[in-house]
């Protein structure tokens, strides 16, 4: 062991020539995974560690449609310092426009923690002055309204004054999405608006304080006391490590699904590391077999050289991993105002370790590979270097530990995640793909070995250079090929998720939803909506709130569910009732109960759910609707078209169920030419307490989030990219000195510099769109099997993205291919010609 690590120090004395493309594709990919490794983390103790800000409180209760009876609101002031917040959606008019807005009214008490920060900060913002109340609001809104501060806006029945913008909103993460601008205004100027009325969508939160020191485990305890003291509230209770409202599930899927992105192009780097290795032998022919001569054994010229090999990888590995580490403060640095979520910038040592082991075991996989080919050069190179072919299988216990640190990479990547079904089919695909894309290229440079030869010099030279012995042909069709694969599938699987969200809509679907439509309003409501020109295929179906507590029995808490059907028991759904089958729902099992139904509670349910929760028909589930609990019997289950945009619940119950409860209802309607905006500021003027959402304005917000979150997908397009052309030189540059010896032989028999460059432009033109096929095929397919399998959303090919990719393989592999064998065009055919 130590001559072999003073024999590789000694090499290394000359520098890193020659090592630039191993170093450079093992720092890009251990790079990656060390960045997104140190984002999620550092995202994630963000959220941790800034809970009570976020969350606004060491605890909160929420309820929706009901305020806390005095008897609650008694017991939670006895817990802490208490303050209460009234969330809503509402419509905001000004002289000229209208707009959908976030009302959220706090008490005195408000913020627990943080700075509520507005401009200008004044203490008058929320008062009654000279009978008109107060409110400040995102500055969005001024532009929207075309108002200024100091201007009123009316809020259903009440005129409100903007005397401030909101600069900063310490809690607003903990409401989710926003689908229009916050008005923050008090709950006394709340109450004057006429918008709070039975059956209103309206959410109230109850924040406490805790007697410090707080901690997490007090308001657990708080929790759990709450609910043995009010086991009918039907509140939906948060402690400081829920205040993100699925932002940290959120992360760490994201996360999860970046770092088998990075894992990938970490696999595709290896492909670069191995040409790379195949260079590297290629260049120590020479001394490798004066060693020969020297009687020194094979096995110790491969341990010599993968000790080098690995020493100069600890030094990518390093570089990627100082990368990786700083990339938290670098973000914060450049864009922390902008970013929506804490990111603390501490160093997490586990996403940097998994990082620095999978590149180290990765390197010395594929680098062992090639260097087998070692123990193939003899003695015999000293006097002919050229003409030897060291293809073929290395020996037997090479692949075998090769392939050996393959499958405890691969081990440490399914121990590192909790879904051990996707990363291991992820895997699959990757060893699939790398296994088709090597047969592939195989079996093209055999059928070109078989085609006849064109008349054309040129063409026949480029087609030749694919077939030869040696040739770079497979290593650049497989190097490019996976780089090109990873980019299509991720590039694809952007437009899919693009085109669904943002131009998905049904030629049907409604064009507005109008909520909190109280009974008595409801057929007048219908007669003025239905005058409004251009509207068409009104419907409405009562609306209430409730949230599952039990399910045969079972607390909702400790019932175990699937992953994708576990969103059903977190928090309140909409639910509402029914004498008939809704539109766009399908019966699949049971049968629906009859118009005059008096019987027990019957409710149905939709298919996927009930088979995520394992109910049948004749199962119990429990629902708490405004403090009361239902228990009602499972009687169908229905297959609903969600991607209508039409009314539909999860859970439909039977009329004499819910009918008495105090709700509202919910209204859509179609457009058939018309204004929509005038439709808006028509009925907010006549009805200024109901809530008008243009479907065309939710999914544009909806949208915007998605750009923002397809920003990471398309930042590892571009990292698939850059490996797959490093991994291309590193597969040209290993036969640079074969390319070398065809040039001086085809100089010494009359070939001109311009036609070698003509050959080399058709070589590598054509090597290029070979790997542009197979890196479309196989990307289109794996793109595929996310949409049908995973997003679940309707697959679409993109004829110009297979087009582009195929003309930037060519035009990548062209540059990539001159520029690594422009030093061949010039060679000096003495050195070659006495050693041919």
């Amino acid at each position: 062991m130590r001559l072999w690590f003073t024999f590789a120090v000694r090499n290394l004395r000359s520098g890193l020539k020659g090592f630039w493309i191993l170093l450079s594709c093992l720092t890009l990919g251990v790079a990656a995974l060390a960045i997104i490794g140190s984002l999620s983390s550092g995202l994630r103790r963000g959220l941790d560690e800034q809970g009570q800000q976020l969350l606004g409180g060491d605890i909160e209760f929420a309820l929706v449609q009901r305020e806390a009876t005095p008897i609650e609101k008694e017991w939670l002031a006895k817990q802490g310092t208490l303050s209460q917040t009234t969330t809503l959606r509402a419509m905001a008019q000004s002289v000229t426009d209208t707009a959908l807005v976030e009302i959220k009214a706090v008490d005195g008490n408000y913020p627990l923690y943080g700075t509520l920060q507005t401009a200008p900060q004044t203490p008058d913002t929320f008062k009654n002055i000279n009978g008109i109340f107060g409110a400040a609001v995102d500055e969005a809104l001024l532009s929207r309204l075309g108002i200024k501060l100091g201007d009123s806006i009316k809020l259903g029945t009440a005129s409100i004054e903007i005397r401030a913008t909101i600069a900063t909103e310490p809690d607003k993460i903990a409401g989710g999405i926003s689908f229009g601008p916050r008005v923050m205004l008090s709950p006394e100027a709340l109450a004057t608006t006429g918008l709070v009325q039975p059956g209103s969508l309206i959410t109230y939160a109850y924040r406490a304080k805790l007697p410090q020191p707080a901690t997490l485990a007090n308001g657990q305890d708080l929790e759990k006391r709450a609910s043995e003291k009010f086991p009918d509230a039907g509140w939906r209770v948060r402690t400081t490590d829920k205040a993100a409202q699925g932002a940290d599930e959120f992360i760490s899927r994201l996360g999860y699904f970046m770092t088998l992105v990075s894992v990938a192009a970490l696999v595709v780097a290896g492909t670069g590391i191995a040409n790379a290795t195949r260079a590297f032998v290629e260049r120590r022919r020479e001394q490798i077999a004066t060693l020969n001569c020297l009687g020194i054994e094979s096995r110790h010229v491969i341990a010599i050289s993968l000790i080098e090999i690995m020493l100069v990888s600890l030094l990518g590995v390093v570089i990627a991993l100082c990368i990786g580490a700083a990339s938290p403060w670098i973000v914060k640095s450049l864009f922390g105002t902008l970013l929506p979520l804490p990111l603390v910038t501490g160093l997490d040592v586990k996403p940097l370790g998994l990082a620095a082991v999978l590149g180290l075991l990765i390197t010395a996989a594929f680098a062992l590979w090639p260097l087998g080919s070692i123990s193939k050069i003899k003695g015999a190179s000293l006097f002919r270097s050229q003409g030897l072919d060291e293809s073929g299988l290395p020996a037997r216990g090479i692949m075998l530990v090769s392939l050996g640190l393959l499958v405890i990479a691969a081990g440490i990547v399914m121990l590192a995640f909790d879904d051990p079904y996707v990363t291991a089919s992820y895997l699959a695909g990757l060893i699939l793909s790398f296994a088709v894309l090597s047969g592939l290229a195989r079996g093209v440079v055999m059928l070109v070995r078989r085609l006849p030869r064109p008349k054309n010099m040129l063409l026949r030279h480029a087609l030749a250079n694919l077939a030869r012995p040696g040739s770079t042909a497979i290593s650049v069709i497989m190097a490019l090929g996976l780089g090109l694969a990873l980019f299509v599938t991720l590039a694809l699987t952007d437009k899919i998720i693009s085109t669904e969200l943002r131009s998905g809509l049904p030629e049907k679907a409604p064009a507005f939803f109008f909520l909190d439509v109280q009974n008595p309003d409801l057929q007048n409501f219908e007669t003025v909506l239905k005058a409004q020109t251009g509207i068409v295929d009104m419907s409405n179906s009562p609306m209430l709130r409730g949230r599952i507590t039990k399910i045969k029995g079972v607390a909702a808490e400790a019932y175990k569910t699937t992953a994708d059907t576990a969103w059903v028991l977190k928090g309140d759904r909409g639910i509402t009732y029914s004498d008939e089958l809704p539109k766009g729902s399908t019966l699949v099992e049971g049968q629906w109960w009859s118009k005059d139904y008096a019987g027990p509670a019957l409710v149905s349910m939709t298919e996927d759910i009930a088979k995520g929760l394992d109910l049948k028909l004749g199962d119990h589930i429990t629902v708490n609707v405004l403090g009361r609990e239902v228990e009602a019997e499972i009687a169908s289950t229905r297959k609903v078209n969600w991607k209508s945009l039409g009314i539909n619940f999860v859970l439909v119950f039977t009329p004499n169920t819910l009918v008495n409860a105090p709700h509202a209802h919910i209204v859509t309607a179609g457009m058939s030419g018309g204004d929509e905006g005038a439709v808006l500021k028509n009925i907010a003027k006549t009805f200024p307490s109901i809530t008008g959402i243009r479907v065309k304005d939710a999914l544009d917000t909806v949208s915007t989030l998605l750009g923002k979150m397809l920003v990471a997908v398309r930042g590892a397009n571009v990292v698939s990219l850059l490996t797959g052309v490093l991994v291309l030189a590193g597969a040209l540059a290993a036969g640079l000195s074969t390319r070398s010896y065809e040039v001086v032989v085809l100089k010494t028999y009359g070939a001109s510099r311009a036609q070698l460059l003509w050959g080399f432009v058709l070589e590598y033109g054509l090597l290029g769109l070979l790997a542009a096929g197979f890196g479309i095929i196989t990307g289109t397919a794996a793109a595929w099997g996310l949409a049908r399998f995973v997003l679940e959303m309707p697959f679409q090919f993109s004829f110009v993205l297979a087009f582009s990719t195929a003309a930037a393989a060519m035009v990548l592999t062209i540059l990539a291919g001159l520029t690594v064998t422009w030093t061949a065009l010039s060679a000096k055919p003495s050195f070659y010609l006495r050693n041919g």
